[in-house]
């Protein structure tokens, strides 16, 4: 044999046992914005969320009166003891029937088993407790079970399923039971049904929370939509990949790891992976631990408790170990990681949308007396601080439900009277968080630094409506988090509130001061779209036209920014569709023809508040307003907006273009916070808009510290609505127009009548001023003592901050230098303005002829969106 030929054979066994090589994934400021750099290289932060695998789906059965079998077959990737059948329906009225449901090994023609399902028959005398009948009825859903003799398929009865009030949302009505099943083994689940008249029945077989991974169904389409993005280009991806926990005594499997990998390379061979990686403890876990699970006032829930130093021990453990293997057999495709934990993944309390309270079971009692032996050092101090005379580190307990809910100054905590519950609310958050930087120095740690690391995380806007309040979630420290070196992408969802065609597609998180910190922010794109099941919610789109323009909306609010973005379907196929692929190629080849130039610059900045929360009580009577509905009000302003922590206005961090600050939550305010805003503000003519009652809580509370702040006298007023009438004295707002939330919170305030001091607004049917400015050598500052000013009220506002309004007709506007963005909430003749001529150039149909002038008009359907390049441009939005 040829020497040269032994030597490239030699060298081909070599690579072939060599690990693989190390791709590294890193997130850098560049022109003023986060830069996703691979190997070096700046590419868009544009990815995929795909399943991990074949990407099974429900199984859709078209029932009809005539009994029909359904089943499907699959094998087992992984041992999983908490799988559920399901059996699920939600409309229309009527009657739908099932008997004979059998789960077996092998197959229906050869089983290898005897039917693992219990009371699959359907006989006795009442429905068999061995299935779980489900009802949400959140949305008015009903449904009655009942074993009946009507037409059996076999035996003497079937279950008849009586749906008396449709639900929503597919899983409000639905059946299941759970088994076990072995990895490697084949499983067929099969079940007759039938329907007084034709509807559609679900059928599917799936773990039991997070990820819910779906084992058994329809065939799903996730490797389609691989297979469509990697045609475009379009390579990163976020598959919900295995934690590998293992046992005492036994090895540790990586088989179901290797196999789902080895899928989507087979599909994409150049895909670059992030893994979502949930680290909720697998059930051999919980089951040998059974003091470490959470408890919630209505009793045990199923996680394991985020406070528990075994549960953080033993997750930080599966996480390393995973991580590792991923790396010594995949390193080459491993882009990052993104460790998740507690509801959805999503890293606040499990389930706390739903009016339940959490952090009530033995671990997380004990991790707080650690937090609070850790801040108040003495005994002394900490029964001074509590006002508990009797209590040690030891005795330390949580507060009671009755605790937590109770304002004793209207929907404030007493800063001094209630210190106890203040501090419980903070470390909640503590807790949580301090687990999220334990998990992103484990990914540190084991890829030498070289690997992303993503987290869901940041919430604020839209987790404050949730009904204990946003402190009930654990997401307020994120200032903690953004001061991490461990941490580089954050990521949420779009809010789930607005995002419909003519919606406003807000975020949920402040995207802007996570950007500021040079950490990638990413907008989690699950739009619904028209090809969605019909009961899928959530803005569900209707056709091409309302989802592309959903899409292009969401694409402006990133691109003005430059933050990143993830389309999510839940690998079920709703956006496997090559028009839609081509829409997101589009999008990525304007992110590279259009290059950054510079940091964004917002003009209005609205302002969240992380402390401020804990003096509230549990509720979101206040917050559900001022700052998660108020996305509604900003982002029809027609301006360029921004969203940032009150953290990063005391620190001097947010640009000078910014001339409207808009406080949302800043409740509580102390001396040298104060400070640093006067600091901020003394002679740089800026506008601050205070909502509610801003500033009331200071060592104590009061409406003094109110007018305090104010700089003018603000008055307590018996409780009443807070809806507000404009006075003639805002520019482009007719007086008499009406804004706000009729609600009745304590303590409402209005501002006396007093010199240099404008009244702008009165309470409706009230001659009491509660919309009101001043100005002095910290600018103007404006009081509005309602929940939710309008975007006709804001946009008066900021005008006269002197902000520059593009559009006046409550349309989405995203702009930055070159661009601008136009998404219609309702048809007809949109205005777009501007300081100087300019051309505009449609980004979409670039054969379009390019348009000119100050002022543009453009006929727009609703829901539909319009991006255009734009020459002629000026500095900080003044066009």
């Amino acid at each position: 044999m040829p020497a040269v030929m032994m030597a490239l054979m030699l060298v081909v066994t070599l690579l072939a046992g060599a690990p693989a090589l190390a791709l590294e994934g890193r997130v850098v400021v560049r022109q003023g914005v986060p830069t996703l750099l691979v190997d070096g290289r700046p590419v868009p932060p544009m990815m995929l969320f795909h399943t991990a695998g074949g990407g099974a789906t429900p199984l859709v059965c078209k029932v009809t009166p005539e009994w029909q079998q359904f089943s499907y077959t699959f094998r087992a990737p992984v041992d999983d003891d908490n799988v559920g059948c399901h059996l699920r329906n939600i409309m229309p009225v009527g009657d739908w029937f099932v008997d004979d449901v059998r789960l077996v090994e092998g197959t229906l023609e050869k089983p290898a088993s005897a039917n693992l399902l219990k009371g699959g028959d359907f006989e006795g005398e009442e429905p068999p407790k061995d299935w779980n009948y489900f009802l949400n009825n959140s949305t008015g859903a009903a449904v009655e079970w009942a074993l009946v003799p009507d037409n059996p398929k076999q035996g003497q009865k079937c279950l008849r399923v009586r749906i008396t009030s449709p639900g929503t949302i597919s899983y409000q009505i639905h059946m299941y039971q759970r088994f076990a099943i072995q990895k490697g083994k084949t499983y067929t689940f099969s079940a007759w049904l039938r329907s007084d008249e034709p509807r559609e029945v679900e059928i599917n077989s799936l773990h039991q929370g997070p990820p819910w991974t779906i084992y058994g169904g329809g065939m799903g389409k996730s490797d389609e939509l691989l297979k469509l993005g990697a045609e475009r280009g379009l390579h990163i991806g976020n598959p919900p990949l295995p934690v590998v926990w293992t046992e005492p005594g036994k090895e540790p499997d990586f088989s179901g790891l290797d196999e789902a990998v080895n899928h989507i390379l087979n599909v994409d061979p150049q895909a670059l992976i992030i893994p979502r990686l949930n680290l909720d403890a697998p059930q051999w876990w919980k089951q040998a631990h059974p003091d470490h699970i959470q408890v919630y006032d209505g009793g045990a829930k199923v996680m394991a408790s985020p406070a528990s130093e075994l549960w953080r021990a033993d997750a930080a453990a599966a996480l390393r170990q995973t991580v590792r293997h991923l790396e010594e057999s995949f390193g080459n495709n491993m882009l990052g990681y993104h460790p998740c934990a507690q509801s959805a993944g999503e890293w606040f309390y499990d389930h706390t949308w739903e009016k339940i309270m959490p952090c009530f079971e033995e671990p997380f009692r004990a991790a707080f007396a650690q937090w609070a032996k850790a801040k108040y050092g003495t005994v002394e101090a900490l029964r001074a601080a509590w006002r508990q005379p009797d209590v040690t580190f030891e005795t330390i307990r949580v507060p009671t439900l009755e605790e937590r809910v109770e304002g004793k100054l209207g929907a404030f905590r007493d800063p001094v009277e209630q210190r106890f519950c203040i501090d419980f609310s903070e470390y909640m958050q503590v807790c949580l968080a301090d687990d999220l930087l334990q998990m992103a120095r484990v990914v540190k740690e084991e890829t030498q630094g070289k690997k992303l690391t993503v987290f869901f995380y940041g919430y604020h806007h839209e987790l404050s409506g949730f009904t204990y309040g946003p402190h009930v979630t654990g997401h307020f420290r994120l200032h903690q988090v953004l001061h991490s070196p461990d941490v580089d992408c954050l990521v949420s969802p779009i809010s789930y509130g607005d995002r419909q065609a003519g919606g406003q597609g807000s975020f949920m998180s402040p995207a802007d001061s996570i950007q500021l910190h040079g950490k990638l922010w990413i907008n989690e794109d699950d739009t619904r779209t028209h090809l969605s099941p019909a009961d899928s919610g959530y803005g569900r789109t209707s056709n091409m036209v309302e989802t592309l323009g959903v899409y292009r909306r969401n694409f402006g609010h990133q691109f003005e920014r430059r933050c990143g973005t993830w389309w999510m379907d839940f690998g079920t196929g709703w956006m496997a569709d090559a028009t839609i692929f081509d829409n997101f190629a589009r999008e990525r080849d304007i992110w590279q023809q259009m290059p950054a130039r510079g940091e964004f610059r917002p003009q209005v900045a609205i302002i969240n508040d992380e402390d401020s929360n804990f003096y509230l009580r549990n509720s979101n009577e206040i917050t559900a307003f001022t700052v998660s509905e108020m996305r509604r009000q900003f982002n029809r302003i027609g301006c360029t907006v921004g969203l940032y922590l009150l953290d990063d206005v005391l620190e001097g961090k947010l640009p000078s273009s910014v001339r409207m600050y808009v406080f949302t939550n800043a409740f509580r305010l102390t001396d040298e916070q104060r400070r640093q805003l006067r600091e901020q503000f003394e002679q740089a003519g800026k506008m601050t808009v205070w909502l509610y009652a801003p500033g009331f809580v200071k060592e104590t509370a009061g409406v003094a510290n109110v007018s305090e702040l104010l700089g003018f006298k603000v008055e307590e007023l018996p409780g009443g609505s807070t809806k507000i009438a404009v006075l003639e004295r805002l520019p482009g707002v007719p007086g008499g127009h009406v804004f706000g939330d009729d609600r009745n919170p304590t303590p409402r305030l209005h501002v006396p009548t007093q010199e240099g001091v404008t009244a702008l607004g009165h309470y409706e049917g009230t001659q009491q001023v509660a919309l009101a400015s001043k100005q002095s050598s910290l600018g103007t500052t404006v009081f509005c003592g309602g929940l939710l000013p309008s975007p006709e009220v804001l946009r008066g506002l900021a005008r006269e901050a002197g902000v520059h309004i593009y559009c006046d007709s409550n349309d989405v506007i995203s702009a930055c230098r070159g661009f601008i963005s136009i998404h219609a909430t309702a048809a007809g003749q949109k205005t777009l303005h501007f300081r100087r001529s300019v051309k505009l150039k449609d980004l979409v149909d670039e054969q379009q002829s390019p348009r000119g002038g100050k002022e543009i008009g453009i006929m727009m359907d609703k829901g539909e969106t319009r991006m255009f390049a734009v020459a002629g441009e000026t500095e900080e939005g003044g066009r």
